[in-house]
């Protein structure tokens, strides 16, 4: 999905509000969701927003910056994958649709 420049802008405006936990609308909210479900750009712009939304700028360096960058989310205990309880099949459920058609 080829972007305009105004949208991108537009759609980095509404990340970097959401990184910085302030308030964004909820038509802007499904704006950039509906981007992210089908740009993979845009959906790893949003995980690693919503990362420093939740969890603050990582800067030290450490496992939890590398996390970060990539937009993993490996921050939050209750995201990690337990093998012995975990269906790798359903924990990967919630993923992007260009994700699950890969």
């Amino acid at each position: 999905m080829l972007l305009s420049n105004e949208k991108r802008l537009k759609i980095q405006g509404i990340i970097k509000r959401i990184a910085q936990d302030k308030s964004i609308t909820l038509e802007e909210r499904i704006y950039v969701e509906k981007y992210a479900h089908h740009n993979s750009t845009i959906s790893l712009w949003l995980k690693k927003a919503n990362s420093f939304r939740r969890n603050g700028t990582k800067n030290d360096g450490g496992i939890d910056n590398l996390l970060q960058s990539f937009g993993i989310d490996g921050l939050d205990k209750e995201n990690h994958f337990k093998p012995n309880e975990d269906d790798i099949s359903d924990w990967f459920g919630g993923a992007p649709g260009w994700l699950r058609r890969s």
